[in-house]
């Protein structure tokens, strides 16, 4: 994975390598997202990437997880491209406003809210089928778990609907602020 991709509007975000800022309006209807270009690779055992905070925005409502591929031609009022991670079906996501992990549509207590100059870690485990987070290399515990009728694809996913919000994504195209020992 060397890329994001907007599956939202893409005058939203102010995209240069893997600094992403959100210039959208202050509208709690609107969202926008951007995937990792590839999806997860099925035969990973584990998958991990990191999100710099770098400006909460207006309200911090940033979400970040992991989603299943997004039809862009779906003509519905249920778009998944205006909903941040785990606000619809297939996509599970912690946001930086409340500290709820949302799945699927349903949220719950999870974790400390993040804000500017937070670095989320985003680990899915294929061998457990678990998703658990970390702040600063904090380990917040399994998060959930997988489906295990999945059988799309997963791709990183980063929602915003905080106004001014940006974030940094690694890849692992450099080196981690925070990972090794959590996926031994």
């Amino acid at each position: 994975m060397n890329k994001l991709q907007a599956v939202s509007d893409f005058e939203f975000f102010s995209i240069n390598q893997f600094k992403i800022k959100y210039t959208g309006p202050d509208d709690y209807k609107v969202a926008a997202k951007i995937l990792g270009n590839d999806p997860i690779p099925l035969v990973c055992k584990f998958f991990y990437f990191e999100v710099k905070i770098i400006d909460g925005g207006k309200n911090g409502m940033i979400g970040i997880g992991f989603c299943e591929p997004i039809d862009q031609n779906k003509k519905t009022d249920d778009l998944d491209i205006m909903a941040l991670p785990g606000q619809k079906n297939n996509s599970w996501g912690y946001h930086g406003d409340d500290g709820y992990l949302y799945c699927s549509g349903s949220g719950e207590p999870y974790g400390p809210l993040y804000t500017t100059g937070d670095t989320i870690g985003c680990y899915l485990n294929f061998q457990k089928k678990i998703i658990f987070y970390t702040i600063n290399g904090v380990n917040l515990g399994r998060a959930c778990y997988l489906p295990n009728d999945l059988e799309g694809n997963l791709y990183p996913c980063i929602g915003f609907r905080s106004q001014g919000g940006s974030v940094e994504v690694n890849f692992g195209d450099r080196k981690f602020e925070y990972s090794g020992k959590l996926l031994k």
